[in-house]
């Protein structure tokens, strides 16, 4: 008798269709589980790392303004944001500028603004002037030295808001600030026009028939031209051998100082910087050069160019340098302004002397070490003659010794 094989085949195939969709639906739920193991993970990496800094920011300024007992103020708040992140990651000289930092340090970089033209100190609670430029506004006013400033516009003076006050000082040319003035016992009130002020950054004197002396406080953009206007009066004073004072200079505009430099030193390199990527960038002299004994003070104070300037001096033997060892900064920064106002200075480049020598951090060894009274003080800069005390100044005692031998 013959076997049906019909329903036992059919059953078979059945038996795989059900196997099949089993293994289907099991792969599709092992899919499932493994794109919610797979989400899990991202939501815990989002939640503990990097993307979830900004919802931690975003708490702690919530709690500030929750619970803080003081006014929180939310420029600030984010200005001191990307300070920090500039602060905590980089070197000493990089920072973060504010719109308002930024254009103060764009008025110190020119070497222009527009004021009165006067310098403040800050003693005792009081807003006290401690130097007045030369045929400044203020000059012009009757304002001295040492005069205290009590009130702007009629409001009395907040030493707790001394930026605002001194912006209230400052303002558009042509305009006038009404200043309430304590001159020794007298208080009036003195109403001066503001104009545009350009800052002394180089002063000169002859110290004896031939020995003329320059001091050079920063190297901004109106130095060169103030150098060179200097120089040449002093040469038609006669002029035969130069002391060059860079004490107390912390640098400032490399265009600036290799300008100055291009005219002492003769034909060759100035400087080299290096970046990060190796990529090297000369700035080399012409051959125009000048030929008088020079020597040049320095101190701990002097730092970058001022010390780019005086390397390029000793290492081409123009000069001696006097003082004691300098401060040690031999890197370069760059500034990129953030379309908002405010601006980012970082550290972009290593700078080096003519000799290929990179002094950060170690600093430049005077020819001749010799240190000055612990308690002198440099005199400050109100004019393009220079101030010195010959008597008290035991550095620029000793290098006019020198330069006259």
């Amino acid at each position: 008798m013959k076997k049906d094989t019909t329903d036992k085949t059919t059953d078979d195939i059945k038996n795989i269709k059900k196997r099949e969709r089993t293994i289907f639906i099991s792969g599709i739920f092992f899919c499932l589980l493994c794109l919610a193991l797979l989400f899990s993970i991202l939501t815990l990496y989002w939640r503990f790392s990097g993307t979830n800094r900004y919802f931690k920011i975003a708490v702690i300024n919530n709690m500030l303004n929750k619970y803080y007992a003081g006014d929180i103020d939310q420029k600030e708040v984010e200005d001191g944001l990307y300070y920090g992140m500039v602060l905590n990651s980089t070197d000493r000289y990089s920072t973060y500028y504010s719109a308002e930092s930024y254009a103060r340090s764009k008025e110190v970089t020119e070497g222009n603004y527009v004021g009165i033209g006067i310098q403040l100190s800050y003693e005792d609670d009081n807003m006290k002037v401690a130097s007045v430029y030369s045929n400044s506004p203020a000059d012009k006013a009757g304002i001295k030295k040492d005069d205290i400033i009590t009130k702007v516009e009629g409001e009395p003076v907040n030493m707790d808001k001394k930026t605002e006050v001194v912006e209230k000082i400052r303002g558009k040319e042509g305009t006038s600030v009404v200043l309430t003035v304590l001159s020794g016992t007298e208080e009036k009130d003195v109403s001066v026009t503001r104009e545009s002020i350009d800052v002394p950054t180089v002063a000169g004197d002859m110290l004896d028939k031939n020995v003329g002396y320059i001091i050079l406080r920063n190297f901004e953009n109106v130095t060169p031209g103030q150098y060179q206007q200097v120089y040449e009066s002093l040469e038609k004073k006669g002029m035969k051998k130069l002391i060059l004072d860079l004490r107390d200079n912390g640098g400032g505009l490399v265009t600036s100082v290799t300008t100055i430099a291009d005219s002492i030193i003769p034909k060759g390199t100035i400087t080299y910087t290096e970046d990060k990527k190796g990529k090297k960038e000369y700035i080399e002299s012409d051959e125009k050069e000048i030929n008088i004994p020079i020597i040049v003070l320095v101190n701990e104070n002097t730092a970058s160019a001022s010390e780019m300037l005086s390397a390029c001096i000793q290492d081409y033997n123009k000069g001696k340098i006097l003082g004691v060892k300098t401060y040690g900064k031999g890197v370069v920064q760059s500034t990129y302004e953030l379309g908002d106002g405010s601006a980012l200075k970082i550290t972009t480049a290593k700078y080096y002397t003519p000799k290929g020598i990179c002094i950060d951090g170690i600093g430049i060894s005077p020819d001749i070490e010799v240190e000055n009274n612990e308690d002198y003080k440099l005199p400050t800069l109100i004019n393009n003659v220079a101030p010195y005390d010959i008597n008290e100044d035991r550095q620029l005692k000793r290098a006019l010794e020198e330069i006259n031998k």
